[in-house]
C-alpha cells in the first residue's frame, strides 16, 4: 500500500481533529478560484492547475471555522468554466 494512503488511514482512524486536503497541481495564478469535492468525488476539472492563493484561502477558512472540514477529506480544484 502507498505510504500516503497508509498515513491517511491512520489519521482517519484516530480521534484527532483533522482535515485532509487533496490538491491538484499548483499554479502561480494570482486568483482565488476553486471548488471543493469530498472524499470519493473526483475532481470536476482534473487537468487544471489550482492556484496557491486558492489553497491558502481554503486553509484560512479551515483555521477560522473549527467545524468546517472537521474529520473530512477535501479536494480542492479549479472549476470548469
Amino acid at each position: 500500500m502507498c505510504p500516503r494512503i497508509s498515513a491517511v488511514k491512520i489519521i482517519e482512524s484516530s480521534d484527532l481533529d483533522y482535515t485532509i486536503i487533496r490538491t491538484q497541481w499548483f499554479s502561480s495564478d494570482n486568483r482565488i478560484d476553486y471548488e471543493i469535492t469530498h472524499k470519493g468525488e473526483p475532481f470536476r476539472n482534473p487537468s487544471a492547475y489550482i492556484s496557491r492563493k486558492s489553497i491558502a484561502h481554503l486553509i484560512m477558512l479551515l483555521c477560522f471555522d473549527s467545524t468546517f472540514g472537521k474529520h473530512e477529506s477535501l479536494g480542492i480544484n479549479k472549476p470548469l468554466r
